[in-house]
């Protein structure tokens, strides 16, 4: 049911689409796309990661004066132990939902791409943007080869997918379009690389919670080793006498290869969170993610447009991944157990960056314990 308030009065409306046989009929596809099309994706991650940059900076639990139907739900009238929280563990859950918010962007872009570019609908159904998102592929890795095969066969689409009717392409526009692929371009990445396996986070996240996050652990490679009494001063540290690798949370997980051939073992891999980096990558995902999605709007409704469509989004010139996430480092990735063969030589241990490996091997056998001192 649609609950519509027009100059004071409160309209009740069900989605009007009635069962007519076992195929979609073009009414029912126009009337689903009517109400599909009324959604508006950039305002739904926009308010997710305003609502996770205030969340960082909110360390009050709600009491029940604040929230007074959650705690009569509880039966409860004290918040002393039921919200309880550190302010670190706050932090720690922000960087998780950042993580979760980024994918969730990542896979919308791409399936949405699927959907317009790809797409056809099973036999005997109408064509229906909304049904074609909902049938899109289950495996990420069909979605992403579908998406490439079809712009790739037709070079001109993505063009045609991105700005409306009659919009001028000039080298601005082209620009922008550079830009837009190559957002597409990470968000494929994100959702099917096996290297850093960023997907399979988001799965132990989704499910079961099966990660370990950290806000206590700086790893940062230093030259100077600690002396005879364990000490290391604070002087080694610092810009062009240290590296840091993880000074931001962290997130660990357990995985297995999916596409390694042969086979690979179990694997700890540990992400390196920058909540800022990972909504501002969230935020240029959607974004063309919302060009794609007005753009398909105007070829269901035609003109004019009905009252409350979300607009045609301010495209962004040039800002690629690279210039977002920088240099720093985006995770490392160890083995655990060996492959399953017994043969095949276990994956190299090491720290990723946006677009490259660096081989690094932790010696644990070696490792001394030091404190920082002043000097």
């Amino acid at each position: 049911m649609r609950f519509r308030r027009t100059s004071g009065t409160l309209n009740f409306m069900f989605l009007d689409v009635r069962m007519e046989g076992v195929a979609l009929t073009p009414d029912q596809a126009k009337a689903l796309d009517d109400e599909f099309f009324l959604s508006k994706p950039l305002s739904h991650f926009s308010s997710r990661i305003v609502m996770l940059m205030n969340a960082a900076g909110d360390t009050a639990a709600p009491s029940p004066a604040d929230q007074p139907d959650f705690f009569r739900a509880l039966g409860l009238s004290s918040s002393e132990t039921v919200l309880a929280f550190r302010e670190e563990e706050r932090q720690l859950d922000v960087a998780v939902d950042a993580l979760a918010l980024r994918h969730q962007a990542a896979e919308a872009l791409t399936r949405f791409l699927y959907t317009v570019a790809a797409a056809t609908p099973r036999s005997g159904d109408a064509p229906c943007t909304w049904l074609a998102l909902a049938d899109s592929p289950m495996r990420l890795d069909d979605v992403v080869a579908a998406n490439k095969n079809a712009i790739e066969a037709d070079p001109s689409k993505f063009l045609e997918l991105l700005f409306p009717y009659g919009a001028t392409i000039d080298d601005t526009a082209l620009a922008a379009a550079q830009t837009a692929i190559a957002w597409v371009n990470h968000a494929a990445l994100l959702l099917t690389s096996d290297e850093l396996s960023i997907n399979a986070a988001y799965n132990k996240v989704k499910h079961g919670l099966a990660i370990r996050t950290r806000g206590d652990v700086r790893i940062e490679l230093i030259t100077r080793a600690p002396d005879e009494l364990g000490q290391i001063p604070l002087s080694s540290f610092g810009e062009g006498k240290s590296i840091p690798i993880f000074d931001r949370p962290m997130l660990t997980y357990l995985s297995r290869s999916k596409n390694a051939k042969p086979k690979q073992g179990l694997e700890a891999v540990s992400l390196r969170v920058e909540v800022p980096v990972v909504l501002a990558e969230t935020w240029m995902m959607a974004n063309v993610y919302a060009a794609l999605f007005h753009v398909a709007a105007r070829k269901h409704y035609g003109h004019p447009l009905p009252d409350g469509v979300a607009s045609f989004p301010t495209l962004v010139v040039g800002r690629l991944p690279e210039h977002v996430i920088g240099g720093s480092p985006l995770g490392y990735r160890t083995p655990v157990t060996s492959p399953p063969d017994g043969i095949t030589e276990a994956r190299p241990s090491g720290l990723f960056f946006h677009g490259r490996f660096v081989p690094m091997r932790v010696d644990l056998d070696s490792k001394v314990e030091g404190i920082v001192t002043d000097g």
